[in-house]
């Protein structure tokens, strides 16, 4: 009898659990963007509506799909963390801090690398031709100071001149504005500022002006090509949307291959995104050029997050590269 009981309540059971609806995913997947040529994956999915489309294709055709706008990628983990946005997107910086600070709860990691390109720090000053030449007087125009991608780019090259008890030196000389804000700094002089450590397409606008010069390049502190942008996201949304986090990473993945099979193509709807600020051959000739590479795979972000937690920027330390991102990625040829 007691067994009849029980497998009858087991019956019952699953019969209940059969019945009820599979749990829904979220029913709008907010998406970050940001500006510059880095950023060109997103603009495309943007434009071409990839999300969307992925998204159909995986049985949520009625989750709508939004855009927000973020200066920087600390703006964007500010959104993150209270809940208004799903998928940051950002330099490499903001992304492990976010990771490292995240552990024991949204345990948030890169979805994938969005592009790798040379930051330039240029200047209008003939005097400051490396970083030995600047003084207390002198200012750096930058995006995010303090907690962007660029700021432990100087960070290292600074450890490197003066040694890595001296990584904060010239912190003092950076200002915080936003790439385009930076550039027009810098060419006017205004606030003292005649050097802006920037990214594409705002630091080849720079060189086209008499007088800017590199002092220097990005590339030059990691040894080569390394990560620049990167999109990421919380462990939480991810395991309670895996149809939605798919869809996106399809998107980007698609947008990514399209880039690199239509480089015209990329650069014309950059210049038509951009509202036709930028100039097409000047576009395509970045998205070409040889410095500049669009992947998912990450390149050197490994050195890039170690050295963050030598200074203390990350309590934790990542032993390999697969430590920063999802799963999903872990069969790529990243470092």
């Amino acid at each position: 009898m007691r067994n009849t009981l029980l497998a009858a309540a087991m019956a019952l059971i699953c019969g209940i659990a059969a019945a009820l609806p599979a749990r829904a995913e979220t029913g709008e997947v907010v998406l970050a963007r940001q500006f510059g040529i880095g950023y060109l994956p997103l603009a495309v999915m943007h434009n071409q509506q990839l999300v969307e489309r992925h998204l159909a294709e995986a049985g949520l055709a009625d989750t709508k799909v939004t855009w927000s706008r973020f200066a920087t990628g600390s703006a964007a983990n500010d959104a993150m963390l209270s809940g208004q946005l799903h998928f940051a997107a950002g330099g490499t910086g903001p992304a492990f801090i976010l990771w490292d600070r995240t552990r024991s709860n949204w345990r948030v990691h890169g979805v994938a690398a969005l592009s790798s390109m040379p930051n330039l720090l240029v200047s209008t000053d003939p005097r400051l031709q490396s970083l030995s030449d600047f003084t207390d007087t002198d200012r750096i125009a930058m995006a995010g100071a303090g907690s962007s991608v660029q700021t432990i780019y100087l960070q290292m090259a600074v450890s490197a001149k003066w040694g890595i008890e001296n990584f904060e030196k010239l912190n003092s000389l950076m200002v915080n504005l936003p790439h385009p804000e930076g550039l027009n700094a810098m060419l006017s002089g205004s606030g003292g500022i005649k050097s802006t450590f920037t990214t594409p397409p705002f630091q080849q606008q720079s060189l086209k002006n008499e007088g800017v010069h590199v002092v220097l390049n990005s590339y030059d502190i990691m040894g080569g090509e390394n990560t620049f942008l990167m999109l990421w996201a919380t462990d939480r949304f991810r395991t309670e949307n895996p149809k939605t986090f798919g869809a996106v990473l399809a998107a980007l993945r698609e947008a990514t291959d399209w880039i690199n099979a239509n480089p015209r193509k990329a650069a014309e709807l950059y210049v038509a995104d951009a509202a036709g600020a930028e100039d097409v051959d000047q576009v395509e000739a970045i998205i070409t050029d040889p410095q500049t590479t669009f992947t998912l795979a990450p390149r050197r972000v490994l050195p890039y997050a170690q050295f963050m937690n030598d200074i203390g920027r990350l309590k934790n330390r990542p032993e390999a590269w697969t430590d920063l991102f999802f799963p999903e990625l872990h069969d790529l040829d990243g470092s």
